[in-house]
């Protein structure tokens, strides 16, 4: 019998992927745009913290909502998702600072 995931972990898992790409996409922007860099530096004092804020927001609302919207399920495709999301941010951020 396969396990079934509950709906925390499916909601929270979806944002978990939203995130981490989310994330890939804001360093992208801040590390292009010198005015969003400044800008996050200067909403709470290094751009750094500022995207992770951001970030932690995106991962916390999202989840609280798709855990309402989700139902328990097998979701194969949660781990393996989690996954790619993880390796093609970390590929995007590489290749951002090797091709700069």
């Amino acid at each position: 019998m396969p396990s079934t995931f509950s709906k925390q972990t499916i909601g929270y898992g979806i944002a978990a992927i939203i995130a981490i790409l989310g994330n890939t996409v804001l360093v992208v922007i801040k590390e292009e745009n010198p005015a969003v860099k400044a800008f996050m530096k200067q909403l709470l004092y290094h751009h750094w913290i500022a995207q992770g804020v951001a970030v932690l927001l995106v991962f916390l609302v999202l989840g609280f909502i798709l855990t309402r919207m989700s139902r328990s399920s097998p979701a194969r495709w949660l781990t393996p998702s989690l996954i790619a999301a993880s390796a093609l941010g970390a590929l995007g951020i590489i290749a951002l600072f090797l091709f700069e």
